[in-house]
């Protein structure tokens, strides 16, 4: 009766009951509980409906080992029920504790669960829920619809999808991940690729955190999201591709070009076993074609020179379009400066074939400047330097060819930088000078010449006289061309209304205006009104006479031939020079007046050897006066050649064989004092 009265006193419920579940005998908190029932009554009768059936499964299951355990609802109450066969005895001695604010608390965080789970959902994202410690995860209808699959297709496993990401991002998931489990990160996230059940490879974004530790802190549970980023990554590799892809030729472009060398160079300075070379391709004459032909036909010749210069490319050679018709180079061997060598003659050679574009046969050439690493740098912006001098040098050496960077190069560039300086103080401190070399008429060699050209000597003060080959082009790049030029008319004004004054009055000057001056006029930058300045010298357009080059012809610019209308129509003479060494030399005439062409000297060298040179000036000579044009024969050295061009009906000659270009006073004095002395000899240069 004293053991009674203490179980009464206990907390939980104690009963006893016997194999059938039948209870025998009950406490007083568990009699209340149910009401003081009348005994033996079924336990399950006083379960919730719901639970019966698990009590008769488990409370069966129980009678092979002798111990029971389950959670149900006794009433409105949860409880946990256990409960253990007495020794000896058919019998079992159980308790009921009372568990319904866990149920409750657990019921909430269940429909939490829920909701937060149903409003993933709702965003378009799937949802994966993983028992870390237990090695199982449960995927949404939504995640698994993701990636193609239908509920039960696959395992509730993490292997199941971690089978399926790609093996490059594997490594990168897995760093992710540690560090979110390891508390570095506050929230995982990773973006990696799944094969989907169609067997392609999708984009996932994958965002999770662990909301359950154990007392040790290892994750017990982790929830979260995958999104579907595949249009994403799918525009984000065409944006990629555009900013390093060349459009026109698919190469790739200078800013793919620059990451290639920066990998090349950083992996040079780890291994030390390879070199570098940066190799500068830039097609010859690349601008006659586009400006002739179109921009059309210009664009494809450069798709056709890409693929000729990737088929130039031994394995790891990488060629980039760096704009316009330049491209580069990237090699890596053993020794370098031979591979380069070897692929340059394999691309020249490739490049001097034929290209058939757009039912045109075209021809290009191309010069081509190498610079090393480490040899001579290992940054790019020095390898870009010396690649670019020694460009420069292999044009200057005639194109078509191609030309090492060497400490000499360099040494040059620097000539030429300090002499490009020392040109700015050139025409204020009068250091320049015309000299007149005299064009005479083929028809009558020995009479007084009419014509001379003014050409411009500049003499340095250390330097002594330097020569127009180098310092005109450094005029032409820096824009002094255009000061100097007036300054060339302005002085040849001046000479020839001095001439005419003596009473030379038909005499004429000829000039040369380079097309950076033109195109200073077109911009505005400078507009000296040369029309105006002969009225105010009172000369005719007459007395002068405007050299200008094809190249300037061939750009087809409207303003260049407004300006050369309005010098013709002022009455000076415009002269083509050099006719015959542009691209198309025909194609323009008909577009622009022209009085006089200018057979290129290095036509006229040839008439002796005959053939094709001799051809060529007979052609230039019918042709010029078929169009009512006069012909100039310029660089005449022997009395055969001067023969030749008046037995074709050349109507002027210059060149040595007359004279060379003297001081205004030795001109005069030579040819104008008064009657040439005898025939015109070898004897008068």
């Amino acid at each position: 009766m004293q053991f009674s009265t203490l179980l009464d006193a206990l907390p939980q419920q104690v009963w006893k009951a016997d194999a059938q579940g039948r209870l025998l005998w009950m406490n007083a908190r568990l009699a209340e509980a149910l009401n003081r029932p009348a005994l033996p009554s079924p336990l399950v009768n006083w379960l919730h409906a719901d639970d019966r059936e698990a009590f008769r499964h488990r409370w069966a299951q129980a009678q092979a080992n002798g111990r029971f355990e389950m959670e149900y609802r006794l009433g409105q109450q949860w409880v946990l029920a256990q409960a253990q066969r007495l020794p000896d005895s058919p019998h079992w001695l159980g308790t009921h504790i009372d568990i319904s604010a866990r149920r409750t608390a657990e019921a909430r965080l269940q429909q939490a669960d829920e909701v937060w789970k149903l409003a993933l959902e709702c965003s378009g994202d799937g949802v994966w829920d993983w028992h870390v410690q237990r090695g199982t995860e449960h995927f949404s209808e939504r995640y698994l619809r993701l990636h193609g699959f239908q509920p039960g297709d696959v395992d509730a496993t993490p292997e199941a999808f971690d089978a399926r990401t790609h093996p490059d991002d594997i490594p990168q998931m897995n760093r992710d991940r540690e560090d979110h489990f390891a508390g570095r990160t506050a929230i995982y996230r990773n973006e990696h690729r799944v094969l989907a059940k169609d067997g392609t490879w999708k984009w996932v974004l994958s965002r999770g955190m662990v909301i359950e530790r154990d007392t040790a802190g290892q994750p017990v549970r982790m929830v979260g999201t995958h999104t579907d980023i595949t249009d994403r990554k799918r525009q984000e590799a065409l944006v990629w591709q555009q900013a390093r892809v060349d459009a026109l030729t698919g190469l790739p472009n200078r800013r793919a070009l620059r990451e290639r060398i920066d990998r090349a160079l950083a992996q040079r300075a780890v291994r030390g076993d390879e070199e570098l070379a940066v190799m500068f391709v830039d097609l010859d004459h690349f601008k006659e074609v586009n400006d002739s032909l179109g921009h059309d036909v210009g664009d494809a010749l450069l798709g056709q020179v890409a693929q000729r210069l990737q088929a130039c490319m031994p394995p790891g050679g990488v060629v980039a379009r760096m704009g316009g018709d330049e491209f580069t180079v990237l090699l890596a061997a053993a020794d370098a400066a031979a591979a380069a060598e070897q692929v340059g003659r394999d691309m020249l050679a490739a490049l001097s074939a034929t290209f058939d574009v757009g039912g045109e046969r075209v021809y290009v050439s191309a010069s081509i400047g190498v610079s090393l690493a480490p040899r001579d740098g290992v940054e790019i912006e020095s390898l870009f330097k010396h690649a670019d001098q020694a460009l420069y040098e292999a044009k200057g050496a005639g194109r078509n060819r191609l030309r090492l960077f060497t400490p000499d190069l360099h040494e040059a560039v620097q000539r030429r930088a300090r002499l490009a300086a020392e040109l700015r103080q050139a025409l204020p401190a009068r250091q320049f000078k015309l000299v007149y070399q005299p064009i005479l008429s083929l028809r009558d060699p020995t009479a007084p010449p009419r014509k001379a050209e003014a050409l411009l000597r500049w003499t340095h003060p250390k330097l002594g006289d330097v020569s127009p080959a180098q310092f005109i082009p450094l005029a032409e790049a820096s824009g002094l061309i255009v000061d100097i030029g007036d300054w060339v008319f302005r002085e040849a004004a001046a000479q020839v209304q001095a001439w005419r004054a003596r009473g030379h009055a038909s005499f004429q000057v000829a000039i040369n205006k380079s097309p950076v001056q033109f195109l200073s006029e077109r911009s505005q930058q400078a507009h000296p009104d040369w029309v105006e300045h002969l009225r105010t010298l009172g000369l005719p357009g007459e007395a002068l006479a405007v050299e200008i080059t094809e190249g300037l012809l061939l750009e087809r610019d409207e303003a260049v031939a407004e300006r050369l209308r309005a010098l013709r129509a002022a009455g000076l003479s415009i002269s083509l020079d050099d006719f015959g060494t542009g691209y198309s030399s025909l194609s323009y005439l008909q577009h622009h007046e022209i009085d006089t062409v200018k057979i290129d000297r290095s036509f006229v060298a040839g008439l002796e050897a005959g053939g094709k040179a001799l051809a060529l000036c007979r052609a230039i000579v019918t042709m010029a006066h078929e169009l009512g044009m006069q012909v100039v024969a310029e660089g005449i050295e022997t009395e055969a050649q001067m023969r030749a061009l008046q037995a074709m009906g050349c109507d002027w000659g210059q060149g040595w064989w007359f004279g060379k270009g003297v001081s205004a006073e030795a001109f005069e004095e030579r040819w104008l004092a008064g009657a040439v002395q005898g025939s015109v000899t070898g004897t008068a240069r």
